[in-house]
């Protein structure tokens, strides 16, 4: 806060500071007066009034952790209040996990007061400790029925966020098909032409950074000063005047020259170079243009004009390149999924492959989850480094396979022909159409839904396990409080009135104990000043109190009477909500993302409580107040927050900013503050404190300054003291008693400061960190030596047993207790103020290896013994790993035999087949039985790894070779010709004459849905007009099918009422070239049921019809390595050409008759083989396609 910054916001937000420290000085002078007449009723001395205001304030903070934190904090409180120091905190600064315990103090004191709470801490034996022993490790369920109930709640938040988040996909995939669904709707482009492209969003980018990118770089160059920067421009110079002309005179005669020589060919054929290169040259006219005339017009000096045209280029070339990469990641989303499409619905079985091999993935992970934990702990620092960038490519990895999922799953929906029975009818625009209303009116009816985000997260089930946890100690129905109650309030499960209690009245100060100091965070990860991303503290302090809140370093804000408040629960659950998609200074947006899609989500979003005091601009108002609540999940999953410039903030974990709690004491330059750090910090590296030293500097200009353990100890040692100050450096020995930090704290001078006050103040810090000694109780130990990560195991171990609970316990009770009055009394601040100087201060460093100087080389504690243990372990681990990639080697080795193998069987078949093949008698060749399928089977192998790249050429010169002969074959067998030999001639040029194989889906050559069978709008307002009027609607295909007019869909004649006649006539041509038919097959029970109906077809169409060999294009598919392809619904004739319809049309009754005696009920379709994929051939080609016959058949074609 500015303090020559005199507008009306911030001189009422000094002033409300002002009267809130008077405020916050009269309740702690009632606080302590209310402490010294408890303490004066059960007999102690009462001090005066006036000893009471001077003395030196003292606060207490409790850092985060958890449960491990929480746990040691009750500790150290209990210890504390065996000493009777409880009445002389001042204040209580929690964050998180420390957080806990503090509410609890809080309630327990409002309930009882500071003396009797202090009395019931300090017991040996008392209700108020029996529940928290049982109750205090609830966070974490354990037991079957908790376990089902945080699944339940786990799963329906889950499913709720991810509801919302399919609607966005949906809504996503669908701009993302709109190319595609115009091209398939439209056929305005040649898909041969454009294949090529893949997608049609890369001509749309390539057509973007044409026309953007060459005008901002040439427009950035072209915004130079002019030789004196200090003047302002004269005017467009003549220079400058004809070069801008000249470039636009350029472009328009370029572009009028290729239109006059033809060059500029219709957008349809592809032709996409000559357009791009002019829409190139134009945008380098346009840039050059408009920056040489911005600088012309502008009222600036040059170089200042120069410097702001450029920085805007700069800009806009940036959002411009940014919006290109956003197009080509489009077109790759659109090729994936589409491809994902095709691999789901032609094979299932890549799923169960899929999981296998993540089977495996996860036990081999599993067996080196030792080596590489060892290995991440003996990491060095640019290492470290690395792991938010892969945090980063795995939630950007998790994204585009959600992505991908939903817009496979759009493409589905659109583009097939039946991803429903109903929908088979419905054109795909009128499907995309209908998608689209769906995803609009869900978002136009819920985006205002402002508690949805809230709802949607672990927030309330965390908030519920707090509240009966802790804050229920001070509940008066509760038996902490009342021995006589129920089964119902003994029970922590059950929610009981009066659990939790409003924030405004939450004052235990008023009872004698400390004024409580909530501290959560603002999150930030936007700069609201200028918009540039705040990549250092990504938060805000937000410290929150009965009567209001404080913003940063400086600003305080009051509740008022409208103010969103809430309860104290509330605050303590969010104070502690580390599990958020916001992740403070460590932040990176992947890991953001990949929280936010795994729905791991605590933090919690709050009305702007400086409104009105504080205006936001009214179109960002306008937007928060119709879509709050995409904005909210928006802003999550993408940590992209703005801090207090939005009308909501997201608030998360305190942790995220200064995990001490210390911050806030400092803001009001506390004279004594004791800091309970149980933050898990194995190596002792004090990266807490050395962010709250960085921050006391930056922030107040306090310097905190350590002092060494000789000068300590010469200063303010005792002779029998049960506490050592050491330096942070000495801090893991584990032989010294009860090692601390302390700390001197220089205040800076305050602002308004008279010429009579000290240039500085000092206060004192003292730390408190967990760590072991000899003196510590034997189940202390032997738990230390089974545990060796104690005292700092993980912070996510939430499910805490006895040992470990009371481990925490027993360790944080006996550091509070060894705090002894008369020792705290001659340390600076907690008396009387005193300042010192300090010669050396110790530095914040990670311990010294080797033993320290004070404690004897060779002994070694007893609790440190088992490391020996943990490293046999880790050379067993690694011995298991040595196995797992021996295996490994061995699997690869068979791998590699198995494929010389199979190269070696088909190098045989081909020396055979040629063998056989020279043998044949061009005439009349008697082709025996085995040849046909083994070419077929050869064919299939020519493109696959089985063939070696030397011997592939051989196989496609013999494939080619017979392809010739088969050519010279005349359709009339001669007389000497046996009708059998031919026959099996004919199917041997059938089968190498085989057509490449087409799906029935396919991105830019669609099989249309026959026109019989296509609603239209005059049948879905006949359809609705019947429904009204009878009841019913009458079948959509009653309609004769009208005669097709152009190639495309050919619907069959209806079912002839006897058995069916080959018409041979229709499948004769004039020239006499025979008619190839191509059965095809998905498995093998087919194959066998359509034996009869090849032997059929052979037989009706005599030498006019070439049946092939029947193919199981799943086992074709295999051979060559490649996906199957996409099943059609129905049986298919697909016709290569349109003169072969009438043939078509012959052998539908005698196909349905066959497929009828089979149980099935599908009808025959008819459609012609798009021209794209015709090509010029004139081959006479009909593919006969026959469903799956397993199970039901799938609904899977394209349409």
């Amino acid at each position: 806060m500015d303090p020559t910054d005199t507008s009306p916001p911030i001189v009422e937000r000094r002033q409300a500071d002002v009267a809130g420290r008077r405020r916050e000085r009269a309740a702690l002078l009632h606080r302590r007066r209310a402490a010294s007449r408890q303490a004066a009723q059960a007999g102690s001395p009462k001090p005066s009034n006036d000893t009471l205001r001077h003395l030196p304030t003292v606060g207490l903070a409790l850092s985060g952790g958890g449960v491990r934190s929480a746990t040691y904090g009750l500790g150290l409180i209990r210890g504390l209040a065996q000493r009777g120091l409880l009445a002389r905190l001042d204040y209580l600064s929690t964050v998180a996990g420390g957080g806990y315990v503090g509410a609890m103090l809080g309630r327990l004191v409002m309930a009882r007061g500071i003396a009797n709470a202090q009395a019931m801490l300090a017991a040996r034996r008392s209700p108020l400790l029996d529940w928290l022993r049982r109750n205090g490790r609830y966070l974490s369920p354990a037991g079957t029925h908790d376990v089902g109930v945080a699944a339940v709640t786990y799963l329906r938040a889950f499913v709720a966020m991810h509801g919302e988040l399919m609607m966005a996909g949906l809504l996503f995939g669908l701009l993302i098909v709109s190319p595609h669904l115009w091209q398939q709707g439209t056929g305005a482009l040649d898909p041969n032409a454009w294949h090529a492209w893949g997608s049609l969003w890369f001509p749309i980018a390539a057509a973007w950074g044409c026309a953007a990118l060459p005008g901002l770089a040439c427009g950035y160059w072209v915004a130079r000063e002019g030789p004196d920067p200090t003047r302002r421009p004269r005017g467009l110079s003549l220079r400058n005047g004809l070069v801008s002309g000249g470039l636009i005179l350029c472009t328009l005669a370029a572009a009028w020259l290729a239109w006059r020589l033809g060059l500029l060919r219709p957008l349809r054929e592809g032709a996409v170079g000559l357009p791009l290169a002019l829409l190139a040259l134009a945008s380098v006219a346009g840039g050059v243009a408009t920056s040489l005339g911005v600088l012309a017009t502008s009222a600036d000096s040059s170089g200042l004009a120069s410097a702001r045209l450029r920085r805007r280029f700069t800009e806009a070339m940036s959002r411009a390149l940014g919006f290109g990469t956003l197009l080509v990641a489009m077109g790759v989303l659109d090729l994936v999924s589409w491809h994902l499409l095709k691999l789901a619905l032609s094979d299932r079985d890549w799923l169960w492959g899929g999981l296998g091999l993540g089977g495996f993935m996860a036990l081999v992970l599993r067996a080196l989850t030792q080596p590489l934990q060892q290995l991440v702990a003996q990491a060095t620092p640019s290492l470290h480094a690395w792991w938010p960038r892969l945090l980063d490519a795995a939630g950007l990895l998790v994204l585009a396979v959600v992505s991908c999922f939903w817009l496979s799953t759009v493409q589905w929906i659109v583009f097939t022909s039946a991803p429903l029975g109903w929908l088979q009818a419905v054109p795909a625009p009128w499907r995309a159409l209908g998608l689209l209303a769906v995803c609009l009116g869900w978002w136009l009816a819920t985006s205002g839904n402002t508690a949805m985000a809230n709802a949607s997260s672990l927030h309330g089930f965390y908030r519920a396990r707090l509240t009966r946890a802790y804050l229920a100690v001070g509940n008066p129905h509760r038996p902490v409080l009342d021995p006589q109650a129920g089964a119902t309030a003994s029970d922590v499960t059950q929610v009981v009135s009066r659990d939790d209690a409003d924030l405004r009245d939450y004052r235990p100060e008023r009872s004698g104990g400390p004024l409580h100091l909530i501290n959560t965070c603002l999150s930030q990860t936007r700069d609201d000043a200028s918009g540039l991303y705040n990549a250092d503290r990504k938060g805000v302090s937000l410290t929150v109190r009965a009567d209001g809140i404080e913003l940063g370093p400086r600003g305080r804000v009051d509740f008022g009477a409208d103010s969103e408040v809430g309860t104290l629960g509330k605050w303590i659950a969010i104070s502690g909500a580390a599990a958020a998609p916001d992740g403070g200074a460590a932040l990176s947006r992947g890991w953001a993302l990949l929280r936010f899609l795994l729905g791991v989500r605590l933090g919690y979003w709050v009305r702007d409580p400086l409104t009105p005091a504080k205006r936001h601009d009214a179109r960002i108002v306008a937007a928060w107040r119709v879509a709050a609540k995409p904005l909210m999940l928006w802003s999550e999953a993408a940590a992209n927050f703005f801090g207090a410039a939005r009308p909501w903030w997201y608030l998360c974990d305190g942790g995220h900013f200064d995990n001490t709690g210390v911050y806030a004491l400092l803001r009001r330059e506390v004279d004594f503050i004791v800091l309970v750090d149980a933050s898990c910090d194995p190596r002792y590296e004090f990266s807490d404190l050395e962010s709250l030293v960085r921050k006391a500097r930056i922030d107040f200009g306090a310097e905190i300054e350590f002092y060494p353990h000789d000068e300590a100890t010469q200063r303010f040692g005792l002779a029998d003291a049960p506490v050592t100050v050491l330096s942070p450096q000495d801090m893991a020995d584990s032989q010294s008693a009860r090692g601390v930090l302390l700390a001197r704290i220089r205040y800076l001078r305050p602002e308004g400061a008279g010429p009579a006050e000290p240039a500085e103040r000092h206060g004192t810090l003292l730390v408190i960190k967990p760590n072991l000694h000899a003196a510590l109780d034997v189940d202390v130990l032997a738990y230390a030596q089974r545990r060796p990560a104690f005292p700092h195991e993980s912070t996510g171990d939430q499910t805490f047993d006895e040992a470990q609970w009371e481990s925490y316990h027993r360790l944080g009770e006996d550091a509070g207790a060894a705090l002894r009055p008369d020792w705290l009394a001659r340390l600076p601040g907690w008396t009387r103020r005193i300042a010192l100087d300090l010669d050396h201060p110790a530095r914040l460093q990670q311990p010294r290896h080797g033993a320290p100087a004070s404690a004897p080389p060779d002994k070694e504690p007893a609790w440190r013994r088992a490391t020996r243990n943990t490293a046999l372990g880790t050379t067993i681990g690694l011995s298991a790993s040595g196995t797992l990639l021996l295996s490994l080697w061995q699997v690869g080795d068979q791998l590699r035999q198995n494929e010389a193998s199979q190269r070696s069987e088909v190098r045989q078949l081909f020396t055979d087949l040629s063998r056989t093949l020279s043998d044949l008698d061009p005439a009349c060749p008697k082709v025996p039985a085995h040849v046909t399928p083994q070419i077929t089977l050869l064919q299939d192998l020519v493109q696959s790894p089985a063939v070696r790249e030397i011997d592939r050429v051989s196989v496609q010169r013999l494939l080619e070779h017979t392809r010739e002969q088969c050519t010279g074959v005349e359709a009339t067998p001669s007389e000497t010709c046996v009708a059998a030999q031919r026959r099996m001639q004919d199917s041997l040029c059938a089968a190498i004459g085989k057509p490449q194989v087409t799906d029935a889906l396919s991105y830019w050559h669609p099989f249309e849905t026959p026109p019989g069978r296509l609603l239209t709008w005059p049948r879905f307002v006949d359809a609705v007009a019947a429904r009204w009027q009878r009841g019913r609607p009458p079948p959509i295909a009653a309609a004769a099918p009208p005669a097709p007019s152009q190639p495309g869909v050919v619907a069959p004649g209806p079912a002839p009422a006897s058995e069916p006649s080959f018409a041979l006539a229709a499948c004769s041509a004039a020239d006499g070239a025979p008619l190839r038919l191509y059965l095809q097959v998905y498995d093998e029970t087919s194959r066998s049921q359509t034996a009869p109906l090849r032997v059929q077809l052979q037989t009706a169409g005599g030498a006019a019809l070439q049946v092939a060999p029947i193919e199981n294009v799943s086992r074709s598919a295999r051979l060559r390595q490649q996906r199957r392809p996409v099943p059609w619904p129905q049986p298919t004739l697909v016709v290569h050409q349109p003169g072969d319809n009438a043939c078509a049309r012959a052998m539908v009754g005698l196909v349905r008759s066959h497929w009828r005696s089979l149980g099935r009920s599908e009808d025959v379709w008819i459609s012609e083989l798009p021209a794209s994929l015709r090509g010029r051939s004139s081959e006479r080609v009909i593919e006969l396609w026959l469903p799956p016959s397993e199970g039901a058949p799938p609904r899977m074609a394209g349409g």
